[in-house]
């Protein structure tokens, strides 16, 4: 599809505005109103400002909480339930497998804002909701066992940095929800060029309400058109006709991909966590930005070909509606629990049936999966075979080594931990892939796999090397060995001549200062 844009300014403030027809699906009428319109001058037609209610959020339910921690902080799904758990535990936050967005009175409003006014972090917002006429604005969710999830105003005592972080999203949305509705207005300005409307838009807020309160997680974008006058002349800087083509829809992430699977009713608030991680585990799906890997898509292909019912969502969503009337007392566990037994023997002697080629499928696409990850990139040496993970028989560690040898010699370290993917990118320094490297804890690093590669090498390493060679060692402050140059696939560090006993390790003194001048650049 085509746009037209059209770039104009209002005392130096830039205006964008598309034409009111949004969306040109033949190029010719898109070509007909540029030709029009270009190099004519642009008057305001119109200005409606329109303002609306944005109503306070609703209390977490666990699947609020992990998408909200997600978006927040990259945390993923698990280990948000695991960090509510252990503030539970800790007395700190009610239950946190609840499935409700309801806050009863019952649980104490005021006593629990007057003792959260006594932390420091809290002070001013608790003081603000404790004005209010302590009305929470509730979701629909409704959990018979458990409320929404609230903290209960107790200290909180060491916490990890990651569970601070969900406390106090916890404790702000437990404000917000009292807050008063926030006032945004939409400023809509229709531009005319020989009598085309183009459209241009700003939506602010006029009054803050509960966005004071949940500080600063609120996730709104502000953007102000100056102050506009219809009938007065903008000057035309640009107008552009844009070729774009529509975009599909957006993956699933860890966190929404949960909301999903609440929609459809598959799994429980305790277990959906879980059912993603697993499927990450196993090699099923890929990414933040989910993807499904070959093995994924292979197995899906081999169940709905064998055993189709054991895919089907309809089996799991009526599993679970059944227990559930056993909690509501509208039916018996024993009689469930034989619906139940009737409905998975008929499914799994299918599944038994066709035991032997769903096997021999999977087999293969499990073989192919682990070629293909293995797989790191074309080799720069010869450039006829691929650098693949491969282990060592001899010292059971695994390296990158060319899939021509002997005929190639072509070889790199990695990590022994973590996980190492290619990236299908190439470095331009030397033609050796690119790697992905991801440990548990960290942010993932993209690198080159080789570890001589420029990249790699520190301002002021020679330098440094020089000062050390001079004073004749530098020695470990640790065990007072000698230091020794050594590379890795990170680059250039000193590291302990008293290795394995004496893993001491340290940036070199350039890296050293570099890291040093950075921070003064930013006091």
């Amino acid at each position: 599809y085509w746009q037209l844009e059209l770039h104009t300014e209002k005392e130096k403030q830039e205006i964008i505005a598309l034409h009111k027809e949004d969306k040109f699906l033949e190029e010719e009428k898109a070509q007909a109103i540029y030709d029009k319109c270009k190099d004519k001058e642009a008057k305001v037609a119109d200005v409606q400002a329109k303002a609306f209610q944005q109503a306070p959020p609703v209390p977490f339910d666990i699947g609020g909480l992990q998408a909200e921690s997600y978006r927040c902080f990259n945390i993923s799904p698990k280990q948000t339930l695991q960090m509510a758990q252990n503030l539970y535990l800790a007395g700190i936050t009610s239950y946190p497998r609840t499935s409700s967005q309801k806050l009863p009175k019952e649980i104490g409003y005021k006593k629990i804002l007057d003792q959260l006014a006594q932390q420091t972090a809290f002070k001013e917002k608790a003081a603000l909701v404790l004005k209010t006429a302590l009305k929470p604005n509730e979701g629909k969710k409704t959990d018979p066992a458990h409320p929404a999830i609230y903290p209960t105003g107790l200290p909180p005592k060491g916490l990890t940095e990651r569970e601070q972080k969900v406390y106090d999203l916890v404790v702000k949305r437990f404000f917000a929800v009292f807050g008063e509705a926030a006032t945004r207005e939409t400023v809509t300005a229709t531009i005319n060029i020989e009598e085309e409307p183009f459209i241009a838009k700003g939506t602010t807020t006029t009054k803050a309400g509960w966005h004071i309160l949940y500080e600063p997680y609120v996730n709104l974008k502000e953007h102000q058109l100056p102050h506009l006058e219809k009938g007065e002349t903008l000057p035309v800087k640009d107008l552009l006709k844009l070729a774009k083509e529509t975009s599909p829809p957006k993956r699933y992430t860890p966190a929404s991909i949960i909301s999903e699977l609440e929609k459809r009713g598959l799994g429980t608030k305790a277990t959906r966590a879980d059912i993603v991680e697993n499927l990450y585990n196993r090699g099923y799906i890929d990414e933040k930005s989910i993807t499904a890997t070959k093995l994924g898509m292979r197995t899906l292909q081999t169940l709905e070909k064998y055993c189709p019912e054991i895919i089907d969502e309809e089996l799991t969503k009526s599993i679970e509606a059944e227990m559930s009337k056993i909690r509501e007392e509208k039916k018996t566990p024993d009689a469930v629990l034989d619906l139940a037994k009737k409905t998975l023997d008929k499914t799994l002697k299918h599944f038994k049936e066709n035991e032997a080629p769903i096997g021999e499928e999977l087999l293969l696409a499990q073989r192919e999966t682990q070629e293909e990850q293995a797989t790191l990139g074309p080799c720069p040496k010869c450039h006829e075979g691929h650098l693949r993970i491969m282990y060592s028989k001899k010292t059971k560690k695994r390296f990158v080594g060319c899939s021509s040898y002997p005929d190639c010699n072509c070889t790199a370290p990695i990590p022994q931990g973590g996980m190492v993917k290619s990236t299908d990118k190439v470095c331009v320094h030397d033609e050796y892939p690119i790697i992905k490297i991801q440990m548990r804890g960290k942010r993932p690093q993209e690198i080159c796999l080789n570890i001589e590669c420029v990249s790699k090498r520190v301002e002021g390493a020679k330098e440094a090397i020089l000062e050390a060679e001079e004073h004749a060692h530098k020695p470990c402050p640790k065990c007072g060995k000698d230091m020794k140059l050594r590379k890795s696939i990170y680059g250039e560090f000193w590291g302990c001549t008293g290795y394995p006993k004496c893993r001491t390790t340290e940036p070199l003194d350039g890296a050293k200062k570099k890291t040093d001048s950075k921070e003064e650049k930013k006091e």
